[in-house]
């Protein structure tokens, strides 16, 4: 029986520090959220990447808003660097070998971050919005100590415009501070732990958002050549996901001549340290089904399989659907839809609309699962308001033919238009006949359904 096989994780490279170990003077000044109105520019997000890499993939034109970066709500605050004291802390070892003088010089800092409070300070007086009263106390914490958390901070205010003009330059600057600090390539390299993706440091989380930057142009001439060493640059630093941007970036063409064994490199090295999305783009390499599929990769079904696999048990839903998918087909694989639906069912209940639609499916026709018109429905519908054409055309018939519940000609007709719209040739066939049916009534209800009324002031 041949096997999809298996991909090792390993969450580690090289003897990097710990990430837990990774806390200093910012988490015990700072609350554990801030920057309510800090939007796009807030901490570091793992789900930052997806939309990174949305847009990596379709780099180029003019016409995509990449506004979607920001996110909604408050961002969490990165954890500090373990070269940043702060209020009350002691320096973490040097990045370099210490003569007499930096440690007379160390020892006068510390005396110096006992007492001082402008680093509380200015955080406090962020998340009051008091933005000009932030850049100050910032502009003071790196006066006296040079903390890393000032110099990142004050390149957003720049960047948006916070307490001072917008000046990108002037961010740019202030986040080379961060980024060219000095860097002992062991002990200051950060441990990527794939169970907390989010847990970067300072210097880490300057590099991607100055990188950001540049890729978008914001306020700046778009440069993805420096966005991708940025990213080299994030990797250096142990930021393994970084890996997966310059696998996207090779896919792409961002920054550099597509190159597609140069972007399995990267996407394998990437997956090895656990970062799901690096295993889904790879399954999807393998599988011939990624967004931009290069020349020089074979079709390797066992390794999409694989790749899949390990994405779904890292909780992807798309790697779940897809390895469902394989199983329900027999993709690399012998047949097993018993092990499909309960991928299916896994991801369809956390809101994958083509899972919600393949496990309805089951349900309608009484496969592995008994017959269960009801629920079909139900996921038919739970599908269909994710804009999923198939399941919106399905859910079309069944309320035309009161199969799991009342029938209803109006719903019909508005669901199969809708499916029509989105490009259903089945819908598209079988809109006709369902008009022909609609009694004057159902027809205005239809049409209301399709154009609701604008809701009142």
């Amino acid at each position: 029986m041949q096997s999809l096989g298996a991909v090792k994780v390993t969450g580690q490279r090289n003897r990097p520090i710990d990430a837990s170990a990774v806390v200093a003077a910012k988490n015990k000044v700072l609350s554990n959220q801030f920057a309510s109105s800090c939007g796009f520019m807030g901490g570091y997000s793992a789900a930052d990447d997806d939309v990174t890499l949305a847009y990596l993939r379709s780099f180029g034109s003019l016409d995509e808003d990449f506004s979607d970066l920001s996110p909604d709500g408050n961002a969490t605050a990165p954890a500090a660097s373990a070269s940043s004291p702060g209020a009350g802390e002691i320096p973490s070892t040097p990045s370099a070998a210490c003569a007499g003088s930096d440690r007379r010089f160390a020892a006068g800092r510390n005396w110096i971050a006992r007492k001082d409070k402008s680093l509380t300070q200015a955080f406090d007086a962020y998340e009051a919005g008091d933005y000009a009263e932030a850049r100050g106390r910032f502009e003071e914490g790196w006066k006296k100590l040079g903390y890393e958390e000032a110099a990142l901070m004050l390149g957003r205010l720049h960047l948006l415009g916070l307490g001072t003009p917008v000046n990108t330059p002037k961010a740019i600057e202030w986040l080379n501070e961060v980024i060219d600090a000095r860097y002992h390539p062991v002990n200051d390299r950060l441990r990527y732990d794939p169970k907390k993706p989010d847990q970067i440091n300072t210097r880490i989380e300057a590099t991607l958002l100055l990188a950001r930057t540049y890729l978008t142009g914001q306020g700046t001439q778009r440069n993805p050549e420096e966005a991708l060493r940025l990213w080299r640059k994030a990797l250096d630093f142990g930021f393994e996901p970084a890996n997966t941007l310059i696998g996207q970036a090779y896919l792409s063409g961002v920054g550099t001549p597509v190159d597609g064994l140069k972007a399995v490199e990267a996407l394998t090295a990437s997956a090895a340290a656990g970062h799901t999305p690096a295993m889904l783009l790879l399954g999807q390499l393998y599988h011939h089904r990624a967004p931009k599929q290069p020349p020089g990769i074979a079709l390797d079904l066992e390794k999409a399989g694989a790749y899949y696999g390990a994405a779904a048990r890292a909780g992807n839903l798309e790697a779940t659907y897809a390895f469902a998918r394989m199983l329900d087909l027999g993709e690399g694989t012998p047949k097993a839809p018993e092990k499909a639906v309960v991928l299916y069912k896994e991801a369809a209940v956390k809101g994958h609309a083509d899972a919600q639609n393949a496990l309805a499916t089951f349900f309608y026709r009484g496969e592995v699962v008994p017959q269960n018109y009801a629920t079909a429905r139900q996921f038919f519908q739970a599908a269909a308001q994710r804009r999923q054409p198939d399941a919106m055309f399905n859910l079309a018939v069944m309320l035309a033919q009161g199969q799991g519940g009342d029938k209803d000609m109006a719903a019909a007709y508005a669901w199969c238009a809708l499916s029509k719209g989105l490009g259903h040739e089945q819908a598209a066939a079988a809109l006709p006949a369902i008009a022909a049916k609609l009694s004057p009534d159902e027809k205005s209800r239809a049409d209301a359904m399709l154009k609701p009324a604008p809701k009142k002031s």
